[in-house]
């Protein structure tokens, strides 16, 4: 569970395997990200380092609480070897092996770069790079199709006008991030031919098949007499009746009629929803029942062809987008060749080719068997089957042959929470990790050597009160089903070691929009938030509750802390740094928290993530420069005028621009800044600022 201690665990495993002996180079520690790689490193060196200069009483104390052995047991010789343990730690060529899992793939391609078929000098993509080339390679597909025909000119042409502009490159993206699963999809059904004839045959056609065919071919089949017999029926009924009527009189009197019209007919929605009841309950039939009969099999056979129109266009618009997937990824990886460039994804899919499937696979395995005694695998919920692969072929020789009759112990450590997965992300599947503990402890069971699946349901982080709220919760038949338990467990289950501490779980009442408010229009943007508005009252309620804290009295238990009996954490008074708010979203809401925040003089971090080009004091900025470039820029100056710089309001505004024909807007300022105290303030700040732009350099500016 989150809090339960796994990185601890995890580090404490390594402490363990050094002190029986294992050489610090044999280690294999796997994390996700490098900052955790570091928090595990750092905290590691800390207990070793603490080892290294404490007296034998507090060492032995030490060993014991970690090993489970008597204080007594450990002689002057086993105090000593724990002591070298962080000088041999830093002594280890290339440090010990704690490393993300793509820190470790570059590492063993680098080492067999011919092997895996990669440069021996290749790179690593940054961000910026694969940014780079991934617009190069957009730009190349671009070309061929606009100077070009073909599949993927007719691809780009047609999903470039379905989508807007944002859409379709974020389509490419799509394709990048996909990029392991197009491959194998191309593989598996014999190249982009194969791949395309899957997809109109899924589709539910023999071939390629026009839309627009199966329409016409649906309208050709169209029993014209039915529908102006159905037509007369209906004329003598109610109002409802004969405006049906008028519709499918229409429809039989058009030779032009379109499939729409027909389906418009007989159908809610405009011809997109559901049958029409009234074929089958209208009593303008009565007399005549086989006429409903066979409107109601006209009914069945138009949504039959609606049906394979949608197929067609369905395979259409997939077959364009594989196409224009296969072009792009081709390009993106002649781009990557010619920069000599590999990015995360390669790093991973080429070592487990290395590892997994070349023939010379079996040779590096044996290469490395003599290198990696230990393997563990922090976070393991997030690795993705690819790595997971990786992780399999390391371990293959551990629990099989020779290389489970070694004499020293070999041994996989994993800890993970599927309940804490980042579910999707960079191939992230939770459920994968259920399935390797699985299969991992038969395989070692049936080696003859210890597999344990290990619960860890004691939580250090949060109190009895809170936990106690979340399993009650998930206790519930409606959350049972989307969350697992642990495995040998029967629920999910949170085990409070803080049992001595309070908490509390506040559930406040829904805050509903109000009615809508009556307001001028010349007020504010219609789509302003009023300050009744329920984000709005939400974040001030947040707010004041945040901001009560302090003055309260409120307590906090703090861990670094030294307790007064000697023991670590104790209790101290509340501060506003002790508060997180986790909201769904960064939309309103989040504006509004900070907003209601820095009103009322609560210290705030304010938003974790701001693009600078998004935030109006660019957009400002911006204009400041344009004017100063172009000061007959009437729209940049009057937006100028009204921001902060300069601060004049819209009835400002109004008495310098409403009569300044023929002249321009800033010679009318320049004219009449001495009216107002305010305009002669915006004219002296903007002419000083057209003075800098003069004589200093842009970044100067």
């Amino acid at each position: 569970n989150a809090g339960s201690g796994k990185t601890k665990t995890l580090i404490d495993r390594v402490a363990r395997l050094l002190l029986s002996g294992a050489a610090p180079a044999a280690i294999l520690c796997v994390t996700y990200t490098k900052a955790a790689a570091a928090e595990m490193q750092r905290r590691l060196f800390d207990l070793l380092g603490g080892w290294s200069v404490c007296d034998d009483a507090a060492l032995r104390a030490a060993l014991s609480k970690l090993e489970g052995r008597a204080p007594e047991s450990y002689d002057r010789a086993e105090l000593s070897a724990a002591r070298a343990l962080f000088a041999r730690a830093l002594e280890t060529p290339g440090g010990l092996k704690i490393q993300t899992i793509h820190a470790f793939c570059e590492k063993l391609l680098r080492r067999f770069p011919l092997e895996a078929g990669v440069s021996p000098a290749f790179r690593v993509m940054d961000d910026a790079d694969a940014a780079l080339i991934a617009d190069a390679a957009r730009r190349g597909v671009a070309r061929h199709a606009l100077t070009g025909e073909g599949a993927v000119a007719q691809a780009y042409a047609r999903l470039s006008t379905s989508l807007d502009y944002r859409a379709f490159q974020q389509m490419f993206a799509t394709f990048e991030a996909r990029r392991g699963a197009i491959a194998a999809f191309l593989a598996r059904e014999g190249g982009l031919n194969g791949a395309l004839g899957w997809i109109w045959e899924t589709c539910g056609f023999k071939g390629e098949t026009d839309p627009d065919a199966v329409a016409q071919d649906a309208m050709a089949a169209l029993d014209r007499q039915l529908w102006r017999s159905a037509a007369g029926a209906l004329a003598l009924g109610g109002k409802a009746d004969q405006a049906c009527a008028a519709n499918l009189a229409a429809v039989a009197a058009d030779p032009e009629a379109t499939l729409e019209a027909a389906l418009a007919a007989l159908f809610t929605q405009g011809g997109q929803g559901a049958p029409a009841t009234w074929v089958a309950k209208t009593s303008a039939f009565k007399a005549a029942e086989p006429l409903r009969e066979a409107l109601l099999a006209e009914q069945d056979r138009l949504a039959a062809a609606r049906e394979a129109v949608r197929a067609a266009t369905v395979a259409w618009e997939s077959a364009f987008a594989l196409v224009l997937a296969e072009a792009y990824l081709t390009a993106f990886e002649q781009e990557k060749a010619a920069a000599g460039a590999l990015d995360f994804s390669d790093l991973i899919e080429k070592t487990r080719a290395l590892v997994a499937e070349r023939p010379m696979a079996a040779w590096v395995l044996y290469k490395l068997d003599g290198g990696i005694d230990h393997i563990l695998v922090d976070e393991a919920q997030d690795t993705a089957p690819e790595q997971w692969a990786i992780l399999s072929a390391l371990t293959a020789e551990f629990f099989s042959g020779e290389g489970r009759e070694r004499e020293q112990l070999r041994s996989l450590f994993v800890v993970g929470d599927e309940k804490q997965s980042i579910y999707s992300f960079q191939g992230a599947a939770p459920e994968r990790l259920r399935r390797e503990t699985e299969g991992y402890v038969e395989r070692i069971t049936a080696a003859g050597a210890q597999a344990r699946s290990v619960p860890l349901s004691d939580s250090w982080r949060s109190t009895v009160d809170v936990l106690s709220f979340v399993d009650a919760v998930f206790s519930s038949p409606e959350t049972q089903a989307g969350v697992k338990p642990a495995r040998g467990e029967d629920a999910v289950r949170h085990n409070a070691m803080r049992r001595d501490h309070r908490g509390c779980v506040d559930l406040w009442p829904l805050f509903r929009e109000p009615e809508g408010e009556v307001r001028e229009a010349w007020d504010a943007p219609l789509d302003v938030e009023g300050e009744g508005s329920a984000n709005r009252r939400l974040a001030e309620a947040i707010a004041c509750q945040v901001e009560a804290r302090v003055p309260r009295g409120d307590a906090g238990f703090d861990k670094d802390l030294d307790g007064p009996d000697g023991s670590r954490g104790a209790w101290r008074p509340a501060r506003f740094g002790d508060v997180l708010i986790l909201v769904r979203r960064r939309k309103a809401l989040f504006e509004d928290i900070l907003r209601a925040l820095k009103r009322r003089g609560v210290p705030v971090a304010g938003a974790d993530r701001l693009a600078l080009s998004e935030h109006i004091v660019f957009d400002d900025l911006l204009a400041l420069a344009r004017f100063c470039l172009f000061p007959g820029d009437e729209l940049t100056l009057a937006a100028l005028l009204k921001s902060p710089f300069c601060g004049l309001s819209d009835e400002d505004l109004y008495a310098i621009a409403h009569d300044r024909r023929p002249g321009d807007l800033w010679g009318a300022l320049q004219a009449r800044a001495g009216e107002q105290p305010a305009w002669s303030a915006a004219l002296s700040f903007l002419t000083r600022a057209r003075e800098a732009a003069g004589r200093l350099r842009p970044f100067e500016f």
